[in-house]
């Protein structure tokens, strides 16, 4: 019986679109190419959303793989990259919704540190009844080891719980960890459909 539903973040909840991000700061399709590329498109990226890479240190690696020219783009996209989320219209009240129905509402993400500065972006983020974000951890999606300590974190029973991702290997490792789940594409009314089955 499902008790619990976990919620991703990025493309789940709110709206994470990188090359809108660089877009907004260069025209030149260039540029666009690299800077996404050699920062959302990068190992470092992935290092600064587990946590073990600072900003600065992002920052500092980005900057010896891009042109000089590029350099301000890149410490501003950097500083501001979290102001371009925007909660996803059709998944605002969800959360609330199924707390409402007496559902336990968790989120799980592979967040960087940067979390903490847009976190009122979250759709009723208060409402949760746990917050697990991988840089706090040092443990990111797709590794099995996050969800075991999620679970073991919150004391859930990974076959309660249901997980709503915007990844496929996301999806799978959660049900390679007991957890069953469903590969959110944007696609609102079969997610709605889904959870029909648990009473929503």
């Amino acid at each position: 019986m499902i008790k619990n539903i976990v919620f991703d973040l990025g493309n789940v909840l709110v709206d994470f679109d990188p090359l809108r991000f660089v877009c907004e700061k260069t025209a030149d399709e260039k540029q666009q190419k690299l800077l996404m590329s050699e920062i959302f498109g990068s190992v470092d990226w992935l290092r600064f959303d587990k946590g073990t890479m600072t900003k600065q240190e992002l920052l500092s690696s980005v900057k010896t793989r891009l042109p000089e020219e590029l350099h301000a783009i890149a410490e501003e996209l950097l500083a501001t990259w979290y102001n371009g989320l925007h909660p996803l219209p059709q998944m605002k009240d969800l959360p609330l919704q199924l707390k409402e129905k007496g559902f336990g509402v968790y989120l799980l993400s592979n967040a960087p540190q940067d979390y903490y500065l847009y976190e009122e972006k979250v759709p009723n983020h208060n409402s949760f009844d746990g917050i697990f974000i991988s840089s706090d951890w040092k443990l990111s999606k797709p590794e099995h080891e996050i969800f075991q300590t999620f679970y073991s974190h919150f004391r859930l029973n990974p076959a309660e719980c249901y997980f709503i991702d915007d990844m496929a290997a996301n999806i799978l490792a959660a049900e390679e960890t007991g957890m069953s789940g469903f590969h959110f594409k944007k696609n609102f009314s079969s997610l709605k459909e889904e959870l029909t089955r648990f009473g929503l």
